[in-house]
């Protein structure tokens, strides 16, 4: 078995897991209707129809689709100067990734699921520029994740993720139909939200959370 970088990697989702999602689009929101009250009004029923669904959108996308590239990057600017002064984070995760920070030989990144430009903005505007970050097209994360193991039994990390390898994989989403695939020597939190659907076939290896809270308790508890 070749060597490894890391014991453990912590794979952490963005939406509705670290990041207050709704919390965000309320902001962003207020910051277009400074622009444009419509369209203000057409970005809010978008995110609600697309959250009701359980559907990912892209609240960028959807600006630069109505205004244009050059408008959209100026109202992103804005964004991020008002986010600078506001905790976008979900309860407990200023908390987990100072845990795991305090952690010896493991590391961290964020997966998140959508459009590059869109999470980027959202990551930027929660302060999180320093977490290595990978932004995914992939539906069942779980899949993906178990697509990096090796024949040496190591996960091997994308580049965006800070590359190297680690012996193993904690996987935090909202989402139980992320963990599809994922190989039973990880570890995965499932923190439970208005998307449950599918809930009844994770496996006995995924643990349901409330609270990022949580996962600092039964991570002690392993070591």
């Amino acid at each position: 078995m070749s060597e490894a970088s890391v014991t453990t990697f912590y794979l952490l989702d963005l939406d509705r897991t670290l990041l207050d999602t709704e919390k965000t689009a309320n902001l962003l929101r207020t910051v277009v209707a400074q622009r444009s009250p419509t369209l203000a009004v057409e970005l809010a029923r978008n995110v609600e129809d697309y959250s009701l669904l359980g559907e990912s959108f892209s609240m960028r996308d959807f600006i630069v689709e109505k205004v244009g590239e050059a408008e959209a990057t100026e109202i992103e600017s804005r964004f991020i100067a008002a986010a600078s002064g506001q905790d976008l984070l979900n309860v407990g995760a200023h908390e987990l990734m100072a845990y795991i920070r305090t952690l010896p030989d493991v590391a961290f990144g964020i997966l998140t699921y959508g459009s590059l430009g869109g999470q980027t903005m959202k990551i930027r505007a929660a302060g999180m520029v320093d977490v290595p970050s990978l932004v995914t097209r992939e539906t069942f994360k779980g899949e993906q994740i178990s697509s990096w193991r090796g024949e040496d039994g190591l996960y091997h990390l994308p580049e965006e993720l800070g590359g190297g390898a680690a012996v193993t994989i904690a996987f935090v989403d909202d989402k139980p139909f992320s963990f599809k695939g994922l190989t039973a020597d990880c570890r995965g939190y499932w923190v439970k939200s208005l998307y449950d659907a599918g809930k009844e076939k994770l496996p006995s290896y995924i643990t349901p959370v409330e609270t990022l809270l949580k996962i600092i308790e039964l991570e002690k508890a392993l070591a």
